[in-house]
């Protein structure tokens, strides 16, 4: 008797441990237990990007020190980004400390030490700001921030501004003041 209470045990064990082994776990859970740890999904150092409008000629160049996008985001973080505007008659020159690109809106916002620079013009106008998001579909820079505009030796400051780079329509928000010399 003493025997067979000692095999059943055993036996009952065996199939245990076989069960436990050999069981069919899901491959979803395991690839969502992958998905929830975030993770640097793509990174450069020292790149440069090229994007192209609809008739593919060049729209900007967007370069910088390094590039990182995690798993779990539509943003990717970009630090010193440098970004060229390359409309025929309107390009501008953007910098800053830092910048995060979102793929599903198509904006850029641009933080600290923001300095926006018209090229291929003289006197240039010289943007300053903390803070400027710039939409690369619609082509319209904005802020709330702080803003100092200069351009030779005229100065306006203002508390946020909204510019179109299509129509080169710039809207001061609020507390506007400052001088404005015309030149030839």
């Amino acid at each position: 008797m003493k025997r067979i209470v000692s095999l059943s045990i055993f036996i009952v064990l065996v199939i245990i441990v076989l069960w436990s082994i050999t069981s069919n776990y899901n491959t979803s859970d395991q690839l969502q237990q992958a998905k929830s740890r975030r993770y640097v999904e793509i990174f450069m150092n020292e790149f440069e990007m090229t994007s192209m409008d609809e008739n593919g000629a060049p729209d900007y160049l967007l370069n910088g020190v390094h590039l990182q996008r995690y798993n779990d985001s539509d943003n990717t973080e970009i630090r010193q980004p440098v970004l060229q505007l390359l409309r025929k008659d309107r390009q501008w020159k953007v910098s800053a400390e830092k910048a995060i690109f979102n793929h599903s809106n198509d904006t850029l916002q641009l933080i600290d030490n923001v300095i926006m620079q018209q090229q291929n013009i003289e006197p240039a106008v010289t943007i300053r700001t903390q803070n400027l998001m710039i939409n690369a579909t619609t082509k319209i820079a904005k802020t709330r921030a702080h803003v100092d505009i200069t351009q030779g030796n005229s100065r306006i400051q203002s508390n946020g501004m909204i510019y179109n780079n299509i129509t080169s329509e710039l809207e001061l928000s609020s507390s506007v003041n400052g001088h404005y010399v015309p030149y030839n």
